[in-house]
Protein backbone atom coordinates (compact mmCIF):
# COMPACT_ATOMS: atom_id res chain seq x y z
CA UNK A 1 0.00 0.00 0.00
CA UNK A 2 1.41 3.34 -0.91
CA UNK A 3 1.40 5.89 1.99
CA UNK A 4 1.33 9.22 2.09
CA UNK A 5 1.75 10.94 5.89
CA UNK A 6 0.13 13.42 8.00
CA UNK A 7 1.53 16.47 9.21
CA UNK A 8 4.03 15.85 12.81
CA UNK A 9 2.90 19.33 14.39
CA UNK A 10 -0.89 17.41 14.49
CA UNK A 11 0.38 15.12 16.68
CA UNK A 12 0.90 17.05 19.63
CA UNK A 13 -0.22 20.48 21.21
CA UNK A 14 2.01 20.57 24.04
CA UNK A 15 5.32 22.27 24.37
CA UNK A 16 8.18 20.42 26.50
CA UNK A 17 11.15 21.59 27.79
CA UNK A 18 14.30 19.82 29.19
CA UNK A 19 16.58 19.60 32.49
CA UNK A 20 19.64 17.19 34.03
CA UNK A 21 17.75 16.40 36.99
CA UNK A 22 14.10 16.58 37.94
CA UNK A 23 13.19 19.21 40.50
CA UNK A 24 10.90 18.96 42.78
CA UNK A 25 7.94 21.04 42.84
CA UNK A 26 5.92 22.70 46.19
CA UNK A 27 2.15 22.23 44.74
CA UNK A 28 0.78 24.36 46.85
CA UNK A 29 3.08 27.43 46.27
CA UNK A 30 0.88 29.38 43.77
CA UNK A 31 4.32 31.20 42.42
CA UNK A 32 5.65 27.84 41.69
CA UNK A 33 9.35 28.73 41.26
CA UNK A 34 11.10 28.01 37.93
CA UNK A 35 12.60 25.04 37.55
CA UNK A 36 17.01 24.54 37.74
CA UNK A 37 18.48 24.84 34.92
CA UNK A 38 22.55 23.79 35.20
CA UNK A 39 24.70 25.67 33.64
CA UNK A 40 25.90 22.73 31.67
CA UNK A 41 22.09 21.63 30.62
CA UNK A 42 21.97 25.13 28.99
CA UNK A 43 24.99 24.78 27.03
CA UNK A 44 24.42 21.57 26.07
CA UNK A 45 20.82 22.58 25.04
CA UNK A 46 21.88 25.58 22.84
CA UNK A 47 25.35 24.78 21.55
CA UNK A 48 24.54 20.72 20.52
CA UNK A 49 27.03 19.23 22.98
CA UNK A 50 26.33 15.55 23.54
CA UNK A 51 25.23 15.33 20.69
CA UNK A 52 24.61 11.83 20.49
CA UNK A 53 22.48 11.65 23.75
CA UNK A 54 18.19 12.41 23.13
CA UNK A 55 17.38 15.28 24.18
CA UNK A 56 14.52 15.12 27.01
CA UNK A 57 11.85 17.44 28.79
CA UNK A 58 9.40 16.84 31.22
CA UNK A 59 6.13 19.21 31.70
CA UNK A 60 4.05 18.96 34.86
CA UNK A 61 0.82 20.94 34.85
CA UNK A 62 -0.71 22.22 38.23
CA UNK A 63 -4.22 23.85 38.91
CA UNK A 64 -4.61 27.00 40.37
CA UNK A 65 -5.06 25.93 43.78
CA UNK A 66 -1.49 23.81 43.24
CA UNK A 67 -3.15 20.15 42.54
CA UNK A 68 -1.51 18.00 39.74
CA UNK A 69 -2.62 18.16 36.34
CA UNK A 70 -0.64 15.38 35.50
CA UNK A 71 2.73 15.74 33.12
CA UNK A 72 4.18 15.02 29.63
CA UNK A 73 7.53 13.44 29.17
CA UNK A 74 9.41 13.98 25.24
CA UNK A 75 12.38 12.42 24.02
CA UNK A 76 14.02 13.43 20.76
CA UNK A 77 16.47 12.27 19.09
CA UNK A 78 18.87 14.99 17.72
CA UNK A 79 20.45 12.82 14.68
CA UNK A 80 17.10 11.50 13.30
CA UNK A 81 15.05 13.64 14.59
CA UNK A 82 12.52 11.09 16.11
CA UNK A 83 10.07 12.48 18.70
CA UNK A 84 7.90 10.82 21.22
CA UNK A 85 5.49 12.52 23.76
CA UNK A 86 3.77 10.62 26.30
CA UNK A 87 0.73 11.91 28.11
CA UNK A 88 0.22 10.81 31.95
CA UNK A 89 -3.13 10.65 33.30
CA UNK A 90 -4.96 8.82 35.99
CA UNK A 91 -6.26 6.07 34.44
CA UNK A 92 -3.59 5.62 31.58
CA UNK A 93 -1.40 7.29 29.39
CA UNK A 94 -0.87 8.36 25.56
CA UNK A 95 1.54 8.14 23.19
CA UNK A 96 2.83 10.46 20.07
CA UNK A 97 5.20 9.56 17.93
CA UNK A 98 6.85 11.72 14.95
CA UNK A 99 9.13 9.41 13.00
CA UNK A 100 10.99 9.23 9.79
CA UNK A 101 11.57 12.30 9.14
CA UNK A 102 8.22 13.54 9.70
CA UNK A 103 7.01 11.19 7.47
CA UNK A 104 4.99 9.05 10.13
CA UNK A 105 2.50 10.16 12.40
CA UNK A 106 1.32 7.44 15.29
CA UNK A 107 -0.92 8.01 18.85
CA UNK A 108 -0.94 4.72 20.92
CA UNK A 109 -3.25 4.56 24.03
CA UNK A 110 -2.43 2.66 27.10
CA UNK A 111 -4.35 2.14 29.74
CA UNK A 112 -3.15 2.08 34.17
CA UNK A 113 -1.25 -1.27 33.69
CA UNK A 114 0.57 -0.21 30.42
CA UNK A 115 -1.32 -2.27 27.50
CA UNK A 116 -2.52 -0.88 24.49
CA UNK A 117 -6.10 -0.15 23.89
CA UNK A 118 -5.91 2.01 20.53
CA UNK A 119 -3.83 3.34 18.32
CA UNK A 120 -3.37 4.57 14.68
CA UNK A 121 -1.04 5.60 12.40
CA UNK A 122 -1.08 7.68 8.96
CA UNK A 123 2.25 8.45 6.70
CA UNK A 124 2.69 10.72 3.97
CA UNK A 125 5.28 11.52 1.52
CA UNK A 126 8.44 13.54 2.78
CA UNK A 127 7.59 16.31 0.45
CA UNK A 128 4.36 16.89 2.30
CA UNK A 129 5.55 16.05 5.84
CA UNK A 130 5.84 18.88 8.42
CA UNK A 131 9.07 20.12 9.21
CA UNK A 132 11.73 18.56 11.47
CA UNK A 133 14.79 19.01 13.35
CA UNK A 134 16.19 18.78 17.12
CA UNK A 135 13.67 19.05 19.60
CA UNK A 136 14.78 21.73 21.74
CA UNK A 137 15.65 23.46 18.58
CA UNK A 138 11.94 23.42 17.55
CA UNK A 139 10.76 24.55 20.32
CA UNK A 140 12.99 27.31 21.07
CA UNK A 141 11.85 28.41 18.01
CA UNK A 142 8.14 28.46 18.41
CA UNK A 143 8.25 31.18 20.73
CA UNK A 144 10.17 33.36 18.26
CA UNK A 145 7.62 33.27 15.92
CA UNK A 146 5.38 36.87 16.05
CA UNK A 147 1.82 35.87 17.78
CA UNK A 148 4.76 35.87 21.43
CA UNK A 149 4.88 39.35 22.62
CA UNK A 150 7.59 40.20 24.26
CA UNK A 151 6.91 41.11 27.93
CA UNK A 152 10.43 42.28 29.00
CA UNK A 153 12.86 40.21 31.16
CA UNK A 154 12.30 39.16 35.16
CA UNK A 155 15.09 37.77 37.18
CA UNK A 156 14.31 34.88 39.61
CA UNK A 157 16.87 32.81 41.56
CA UNK A 158 19.30 35.17 39.93
CA UNK A 159 19.23 33.61 36.23
CA UNK A 160 17.70 36.02 33.26
CA UNK A 161 14.18 34.97 32.04
CA UNK A 162 12.71 36.50 28.76
CA UNK A 163 9.19 37.09 28.96
CA UNK A 164 6.42 36.39 26.15
CA UNK A 165 2.53 36.52 25.98
CA UNK A 166 -0.18 35.36 23.87
CA UNK A 167 -3.70 35.66 23.71
CA UNK A 168 -6.64 32.98 22.30
CA UNK A 169 -9.53 32.68 22.19
CA UNK A 170 -10.52 29.06 23.80
CA UNK A 171 -14.35 27.85 22.52
CA UNK A 172 -15.78 25.83 25.66
CA UNK A 173 -18.80 23.81 26.43
CA UNK A 174 -20.12 20.06 25.92
CA UNK A 175 -22.31 21.16 23.28
CA UNK A 176 -23.09 23.88 20.32
CA UNK A 177 -25.77 25.20 22.65
CA UNK A 178 -23.72 25.78 25.79
CA UNK A 179 -20.74 26.66 23.88
CA UNK A 180 -18.51 29.71 24.94
CA UNK A 181 -15.70 32.12 24.11
CA UNK A 182 -13.05 32.27 26.71
CA UNK A 183 -9.98 34.89 26.56
CA UNK A 184 -6.90 32.75 27.56
CA UNK A 185 -3.06 34.51 28.03
CA UNK A 186 -0.54 32.41 28.10
CA UNK A 187 2.40 33.83 29.54
CA UNK A 188 5.61 31.71 28.99
CA UNK A 189 9.59 31.93 30.68
CA UNK A 190 12.26 31.27 28.72
CA UNK A 191 16.09 30.98 29.51
CA UNK A 192 17.11 33.97 28.08
CA UNK A 193 20.40 32.21 27.31
CA UNK A 194 18.55 29.05 25.59
CA UNK A 195 15.20 30.69 24.56
CA UNK A 196 13.55 27.20 25.99
CA UNK A 197 10.97 27.54 28.52
CA UNK A 198 11.71 27.37 31.90
CA UNK A 199 8.33 27.96 33.54
CA UNK A 200 4.62 29.24 32.22
CA UNK A 201 1.32 30.24 33.56
CA UNK A 202 -1.84 30.00 32.24
CA UNK A 203 -4.92 33.03 32.40
CA UNK A 204 -8.36 33.08 31.87
CA UNK A 205 -10.80 36.21 31.41
CA UNK A 206 -13.42 35.76 34.43
CA UNK A 207 -15.96 38.77 35.29
CA UNK A 208 -13.47 41.11 33.22
CA UNK A 209 -10.14 40.37 35.39
CA UNK A 210 -7.68 38.16 33.87
CA UNK A 211 -7.49 35.04 36.79
CA UNK A 212 -4.51 32.13 37.33
CA UNK A 213 -5.91 28.67 35.68
CA UNK A 214 -2.61 26.71 35.19
CA UNK A 215 0.96 26.79 35.97
CA UNK A 216 3.87 24.52 34.06
CA UNK A 217 7.18 24.04 34.96
CA UNK A 218 9.65 22.53 32.77
CA UNK A 219 13.07 19.87 33.58
CA UNK A 220 15.17 19.18 31.06
CA UNK A 221 17.63 16.10 30.40
CA UNK A 222 20.17 14.21 28.57
CA UNK A 223 18.85 10.71 28.01
CA UNK A 224 21.33 7.72 27.04
CA UNK A 225 20.24 6.54 23.50
CA UNK A 226 17.42 4.50 23.29
CA UNK A 227 15.95 3.65 19.70
CA UNK A 228 13.16 0.91 21.31
CA UNK A 229 11.43 4.06 22.66
CA UNK A 230 10.84 5.01 18.75
CA UNK A 231 9.56 1.34 18.12
CA UNK A 232 6.26 0.88 16.95
CA UNK A 233 6.53 -1.94 14.87
CA UNK A 234 5.17 -4.67 16.95
CA UNK A 235 2.18 -2.41 17.84
CA UNK A 236 -0.07 -3.44 15.29
CA UNK A 237 -1.80 -0.28 14.60
CA UNK A 238 -4.46 0.68 12.46
CA UNK A 239 -2.84 2.24 9.63
CA UNK A 240 -4.25 5.24 7.59
CA UNK A 241 -2.96 7.02 4.33
CA UNK A 242 -3.76 11.01 4.00
CA UNK A 243 -6.29 10.00 1.30
CA UNK A 244 -8.12 7.57 3.71
CA UNK A 245 -8.00 10.37 6.73
CA UNK A 246 -9.23 12.99 4.02
CA UNK A 247 -12.10 10.50 3.09
CA UNK A 248 -13.31 10.39 6.50
CA UNK A 249 -12.38 13.80 7.84
CA UNK A 250 -13.16 16.20 4.26
CA UNK A 251 -13.33 19.08 5.99
CA UNK A 252 -9.94 18.35 7.47
CA UNK A 253 -7.01 19.50 5.83
CA UNK A 254 -4.57 16.43 6.59
CA UNK A 255 -1.97 14.45 3.99
CA UNK A 256 -0.75 16.73 0.96
CA UNK A 257 -0.03 20.09 0.54
CA UNK A 258 -2.19 22.21 2.64
CA UNK A 259 -3.92 24.66 0.90
CA UNK A 260 -1.92 28.29 0.35
CA UNK A 261 -3.96 31.00 -1.10
CA UNK A 262 -1.45 33.21 -0.52
CA UNK A 263 1.39 32.08 -2.28
CA UNK A 264 -1.40 30.85 -5.37
CA UNK A 265 -1.68 34.84 -5.74
CA UNK A 266 2.27 35.58 -6.47
CA UNK A 267 2.19 32.70 -8.55
CA UNK A 268 -1.13 34.10 -10.05
CA UNK A 269 1.05 37.95 -10.26
CA UNK A 270 -1.86 39.33 -8.35
CA UNK A 271 0.90 40.48 -5.75
CA UNK A 272 4.18 39.88 -5.41
CA UNK A 273 6.68 38.31 -3.14
CA UNK A 274 7.38 41.12 -1.10
CA UNK A 275 3.75 42.25 -0.69
CA UNK A 276 2.86 38.62 0.04
CA UNK A 277 5.59 39.62 3.21
CA UNK A 278 3.88 42.70 4.35
CA UNK A 279 0.65 41.52 4.14
CA UNK A 280 1.48 38.43 6.25
CA UNK A 281 3.01 40.94 8.66
CA UNK A 282 0.83 43.44 8.95
CA UNK A 283 -2.25 40.53 9.55
CA UNK A 284 0.60 39.13 12.31
CA UNK A 285 0.71 42.42 14.02
CA UNK A 286 -3.26 43.10 13.66
CA UNK A 287 -3.11 39.11 15.83
CA UNK A 288 -0.68 40.24 18.17
CA UNK A 289 -2.59 43.49 19.32
CA UNK A 290 -5.79 41.92 19.24
CA UNK A 291 -9.09 42.09 17.59
CA UNK A 292 -12.19 44.01 18.50
CA UNK A 293 -14.79 41.06 18.61
CA UNK A 294 -17.32 43.41 17.82
CA UNK A 295 -16.38 43.54 14.51
CA UNK A 296 -17.05 41.41 11.59
CA UNK A 297 -13.80 39.82 10.47
CA UNK A 298 -14.27 41.62 7.23
CA UNK A 299 -14.16 44.75 8.78
CA UNK A 300 -10.74 43.30 10.78
CA UNK A 301 -8.90 42.34 7.52
CA UNK A 302 -9.57 46.14 6.50
CA UNK A 303 -8.02 47.82 9.30
CA UNK A 304 -5.13 45.38 9.27
CA UNK A 305 -4.83 46.14 5.94
CA UNK A 306 -5.31 49.70 5.93
CA UNK A 307 -2.10 51.00 6.54
CA UNK A 308 -0.26 49.29 3.92
CA UNK A 309 -2.70 50.90 1.68
CA UNK A 310 -2.15 54.16 2.60
CA UNK A 311 1.77 54.06 1.99
CA UNK A 312 1.28 52.08 -1.19
CA UNK A 313 2.82 49.00 -0.22
CA UNK A 314 -0.64 47.24 -2.02
CA UNK A 315 -3.43 49.11 -3.86
CA UNK A 316 -7.32 49.04 -2.23
CA UNK A 317 -8.14 45.99 -5.25
CA UNK A 318 -5.40 44.25 -4.06
CA UNK A 319 -6.53 44.33 -0.51
CA UNK A 320 -10.21 43.54 -1.31
CA UNK A 321 -8.65 40.33 -3.04
CA UNK A 322 -6.62 39.16 0.22
CA UNK A 323 -9.70 40.23 2.74
CA UNK A 324 -12.20 38.06 0.04
CA UNK A 325 -9.82 34.75 0.75
CA UNK A 326 -10.60 35.17 4.10
CA UNK A 327 -13.97 35.93 4.27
Amino acid sequence: MIKTIIAASVMTTIALAPTNALVAVNSADQSIKPAVVSAVAADSAASGKNSLLLQYLKKSGYEANGDSLGYEETWGDPLTYNQRTDAHFEGGSMSFYSLYNGTTSAKVVKDEKGNITDGSMVTEAPEDSAPSGPFYELMAKEYQKPEWKNAGTVAEDGKKLKKVTIDRISHEGTSAENMKKVKIRETVYLDAATGLPVKSEVHEEKSGEMVLRNTFTYEYDRKDRDQELFDISDMNLKDYTSEEVKTNNPHLPIGGKLPNPMADLVSEGTITEAQRTAIETALGQAKQNGFDENKSEEERLKEALAGIVVDGTITQEQADIVINLFK
